[in-house]
């Protein structure tokens, strides 16, 4: 039978190399042979300590005489890994944290760093964090919630109100939410298939979302593979609301990729109409035409296409969407590797930003809607984008979207989701109107 703390370690090994946790951790299930419950310590060990490594490493770096980076990528892994079982998995005692992962050194092939191991983790599980000293706050925020200096640098200059529940909340996944396919099936029926198969669901506040308990993986369930939903969460599909495509509109969403939202767009239009989904993404567009065709979306077209640059095929639009690359620091709760990034990109992603949101506006008819949303919380992202925008472009103006998500904030127009207070992804949305 397969040991899933050494698929964790290989995938934790593998993430570092390649940096997307959802798409390594994927890879490891696709690969594993075990029952369901080692599936889910796998997946637990995994996404724990990548949401955690910060954390982890400060801690481990005490008792290491040479940098751990330093390490074999092996022991290392182990050495994380082995920690987080220790300090935050519960269902694990110390002591077989310990024993397992010295276990787990020998087996890989790196015995002679088992005596290393044993020591470090005995110490590094036992360390009191509350009596840390720290030499700023920069740094406490890193160690306590588990993010790069970079990251908590921003949050503290640019959001320093609401700096540390940002941070706080970053622990606490919001709960599954799917979107009905409008297209397929309603709420109610949809209800009753999950309560026929013993999982319970509440409605949420946008119409048509609801949200699941569910075990397991619902992209598994027949009732998804049939096209009767797709996941999605609120914040993202208020984002479609906001844009309120009409049957018979002509719908761009400039950077469609998983193709979710696309999905909803086309539910809004009632299949009829026209819908581009596009992304600059070649190898991710395969991922929009399936769930299209999965949920039975007939209005769309799937286009590979670099959002920043002007195609003049698609002037004249009713509706654009441009649900643009961001820093991510929304969904810290969902994408853990987000936590250690050093926003060295930042500027560039900026630019970016406000090329799509240019070229975006230039594809928009008299009359129509545009926009601009993120899953970021850096207001440089967000209102820093779209304030100056509306002052070189007075054709344009702000329309105003319905708070139908409780605790969400409103500012000239403009909506920004925290997920302290809505319990949903972290989001910013702004809707405007070509006059």
């Amino acid at each position: 039978m397969e040991n899933p703390r050494r698929a964790a370690v290989a995938a934790l090994i593998k993430q570092e190399q390649d940096g997307y946790a959802n798409l390594v951790l994927r890879h490891a299930l696709d690969g594993f042979t075990g029952t369901a419950r080692d599936r889910a310590f796998l997946s637990a060990v995994f996404y724990g300590t990548v949401e955690r490594m910060v954390t982890l490493d400060h801690i481990l770096q005490k008792f290491l005489q040479k940098p751990l980076v330093k390490l074999d990528a092996a022991v290392r892994a182990i050495l994380r890994s082995g920690l987080y079982q220790a300090r935050y998995l519960k269902s694990v005692p110390v002591r077989a944290a310990i024993s397992e992962s010295v276990t787990l050194t020998r087996q890989m092939g790196k015995s002679s760093a088992a005596g290393l191991v044993n020591a470090v983790l005995r110490r590094a599980a036992a360390y009191d964090l509350t009596v840390e000293h720290y030499s700023n706050e920069t740094e406490r925020l890193c160690v306590e919630y588990s993010v790069s200096p970079q990251i908590a640098g921003l949050l503290q200059t640019r959001c320093p109100d609401q700096c540390e529940d940002i941070l706080k909340a970053s622990f606490t996944p919001p709960p599954l939410c799917v979107r009905v396919n409008t297209l397929q099936t309603d709420i109610g029926a949809l209800e009753e298939e999950f309560a026929r198969q013993g999982m319970a669901t509440r409605r949420g506040a946008v119409p048509d979302s609801l949200y699941v308990e569910c075990r397991g993986d619902v992209t598994a369930l027949k009732l998804f593979k049939q096209g009767l939903f797709h996941v999605q969460g609120e914040a993202s599909q208020l984002a479609c609301a906001a844009l309120s495509p009409r049957p018979g509109d002509t719908v761009l969403d400039l950077c469609a990729a998983p193709g979710g939202k696309s999905a909803t767009l086309a539910q809004y239009m009632e299949n009829k109409g026209t819908l581009v989904s596009c992304d600059a993404a070649q190898n991710r567009l395969t991922l929009v035409g399936g769930a299209l065709e999965r949920l039975g979306v007939a209005c769309g077209r799937v286009l590979h296409n670099d959002a920043a640059a002007y195609n003049e095929a698609f002037a004249g639009a009713d509706a654009v969407l441009c649900d643009v690359p961001c820093s991510g620091l929304g969904v810290l709760a969902k994408k853990p590797d987000i936590r250690q990034k050093t926003l060295d990109g930042l500027d560039g992603l900026v630019r970016l930003q406000r090329a799509i949101l240019e070229t975006a506006a230039r594809y928009v008819r008299p009359g129509g809607r545009l926009v601009y949303s993120t899953c970021t919380l850096n207001p440089d992202e967000n209102a820093g984008i779209v304030r100056p925008f509306l002052k070189e472009h007075p054709e344009f103006r702000t329309r105003s979207v319905e708070c139908v998500l409780p605790g969400t904030t409103k500012d000239d127009d403009f909506l920004t989701l925290y997920p302290f207070r809505t319990g949903t992804d972290g989001f910013f949305i702004a809707s405007l109107e070509r006059l």
